[in-house]
C-alpha cells in the first residue's frame, strides 16, 4: 500500500436513467458501446488509463492535470460531433466531467482509495452538460498557454466540508493529437467497431449456423469475404451461446501440409493436443457436440486446399464432409464455387453439395452513402463535395470506399488537394486489387 499523487477525472451521462428509459434495448447497447469506445480512444490519446466503468461513465487516471483537462475537452467535443451526426434523438447523450488532483492510497492489488476520486465525482455532478469542471488544485497546474480557464465560484459539494472553488475550461489552446485514420484496412477487418453493414449476409449466415448447416461465401477478390468470416468469429457466440469458432486462413504456412492444418485447427479450437488425423478431428467434434458446444470451422481462401491434392486428397474431403454432417458447421470463403473447385474427375466432387451459398456484393447506394456519413470518433466529417467524389470513385466497392476515405482523410490532415488524394487512391486500388476494374478518378 502506497500513497501517491493522482489526477482523477470522472465522467457520467446527464440524466442517464431517463435516457435509458426512452431507448430500445438495442439502442441502449449502441449508446453504451459508442460512449465506451469514444472515451477509451480519447483516454489513450491523452495518456490516461480507465480505472473503472461506472455504468453510465468512467473513472480515469492521468499523469498530469493538463492531460486530464485536454482529455475532458476532447471527449466533450467528440460527443458534440457525434450528436450532430445523429438523426435518432434517442441515440444522443451528453456528459458531465469533473477533475481533481490530490493524494490517493494505492492498494497492493491496484485498487484506489482516494478523496481525490470522491471529490472528482462530486465536481462532475456540478458540471453542466458538455463542460469540463475542475478544482483549484488542477487549475494551478495548468499552463495558461494551453488552457483558457474561468472561475465558476465557491460551490458546496455533498460530503465535503465548506465550499470548494471550481473552475471551467473555456477553451483548450494546446495541441490536440489527431485520431488514427480509421480507413487503413487493406486486409480482413478484425475490429468489431470497424465492421460495417452486411446485415443481410449476417442474417443468412446466422440462420444457417442456427440449423448447424454449412455455407460457402463466394465472391470476387477483395469484396469482403475475409471480413465476413472474421465477423462470424467475433459475433457467433452472441448469435448462439454454444458456438465455438475456429478461423483458419488457408494461406497460413501451417496449412501447407495436412499435419500442419490439423495442428492449426486444433489450436484454433483450443484442444489440449493437436489432432493426428481427420478421424480424430471427427471424434473431438463429436465430443464437443456431446457437451452442448457447436463447433464452427471458418476456412478462408479455400482454393489453397485444392491446389495441394497430394496433401488434401479424397479422404481429406470425405472426412471434412463427414464433420460437416454430424453437427459441425463449416463456412468456406473462395472466389469460385466449391463445385468448380472440387468437381470433374476428382472423386471429392460430392463434397460441395452440403454447402449453401452466400454471395457478398458491393454496397448499395444507400449503404455506401451511410458508410461515408457515419460518425467516427475524432475523425473530421466529409464535406458534401468529398462525399460525392468518394462515392463516384468507389461505385459501391467496399475496399474502394475504404481506400478513397483513407486518402481523403490524409489529404485533409496534410492540406493536400482532393485531386492528389484520388490519384493516390487510384494507384492504391491498382496495386492491391488490379482486377476490380477502373474506378472513377475525380
Amino acid at each position: 500500500m502506497t500513497v501517491q499523487l493522482k489526477v482523477i477525472m470522472f465522467t457520467d451521462q446527464v440524466d442517464s436513467t431517463s435516457g435509458m428509459a426512452k431507448r430500445l434495448p438495442d439502442e441502449i447497447k449502441q449508446v453504451t458501446r459508442e460512449q465506451d469506445g469514444l472515451t477509451a480512444e480519447a483516454v489513450r490519446e491523452c495518456h490516461g488509463a480507465i480505472l473503472k466503468d461506472t455504468g453510465d461513465g468512467h473513472m480515469i487516471e492521468f499523469r498530469a492535470c493538463s492531460d486530464a483537462v485536454r482529455c475532458g475537452f476532447v471527449i466533450q467535443q467528440r460527443v458534440k460531433a457525434r450528436n450532430q451526426a445523429q438523426t435518432n434523438e434517442r441515440l444522443k447523450f451528453t456528459l458531465h466531467a469533473g477533475i481533481e488532483f490530490g493524494e490517493a492510497i494505492v492498494l497492493d492489488n491496484g485498487d484506489l482509495r482516494a478523496n481525490a476520486a470522491n471529490l472528482a465525482a462530486r465536481v462532475s455532478g456540478k458540471s453542466p452538460e458538455g463542460e469540463v469542471y475542475f478544482t483549484e488544485k488542477v487549475m494551478n497546474e495548468l499552463n495558461p498557454r494551453e488552457a483558457s480557464v474561468e472561475r465558476v465560484g465557491a460551490v458546496p459539494l455533498k460530503g465535503v466540508a465548506g465550499e470548494v472553488n471550481l473552475y471551467r475550461l473555456t477553451e483548450w489552446l494546446g495541441k490536440i493529437e489527431a485520431a488514427p485514420n480509421p480507413f487503413i484496412w487493406r486486409i480482413g477487418i478484425t475490429k468489431t467497431e470497424d465492421f460495417f453493414d452486411r446485415d443481410r449476409e449476417q442474417h443468412t449466415l446466422r440462420a444457417y449456423l442456427h440449423g448447424k448447416q454449412n455455407c460457402q461465401v463466394v465472391g470476387p477478390r477483395r469484396i469482403g469475404k475475409t471480413s465476413l468470416l472474421r465477423q462470424i468469429e467475433r459475433a457467433a457466440s452472441a448469435w448462439e451461446i454454444t458456438a465455438t469458432v475456429a478461423y483458419v486462413d488457408l494461406q497460413d504456412l501451417r496449412c501447407v501440409t495436412l499435419a500442419g492444418w490439423l495442428g492449426h485447427v486444433s489450436t484454433q479450437f483450443k484442444w489440449s493436443a493437436p489432432a493426428s488425423s481427420l478421424i480424430e478431428v471427427a471424434e473431438r467434434v463429436e465430443g464437443m457436440l456431446s457437451k452442448g458446444s457447436h463447433p464452427i470451422l471458418c476456412l478462408d481462401e479455400f482454393e489453397e486446399l485444392t491446389l495441394r491434392p497430394a496433401e488434401f486428397d479424397r479422404d481429406f474431403f470425405s472426412g471434412l464432409r463427414s464433420c460437416g454432417q454430424i453437427g459441425m458447421s463449416i463456412i468456406t470463403a473462395s472466389k469460385r464455387w466449391l463445385s468448380e473447385l472440387t468437381r470433374g474427375d476428382d472423386p471429392s466432387s460430392s463434397f460441395y453439395n452440403i454447402f449453401s451459398v452466400v454471395k457478398p456484393a458491393g454496397f448499395t447506394d444507400k449503404d455506401a452513402e451511410d458508410f461515408v456519413t457515419l460518425y467516427r470518433s475524432g475523425v473530421p466529417a466529409f464535406t458534401l463535395a468529398e462525399k460525392k467524389k468518394i462515392l463516384k470513385f468507389a461505385k459501391g466497392h467496399p475496399l474502394a470506399l475504404q481506400v478513397a476515405c483513407c486518402h481523403v482523410i490524409e489529404a485533409k490532415e496534410n492540406s493536400d488537394g482532393l485531386n492528389a488524394a484520388f490519384q493516390r487512391a487510384a494507384d492504391d486500388m491498382k496495386a492491391i486489387c488490379p482486377t476490380s476494374g477502373e474506378r472513377a478518378s475525380q
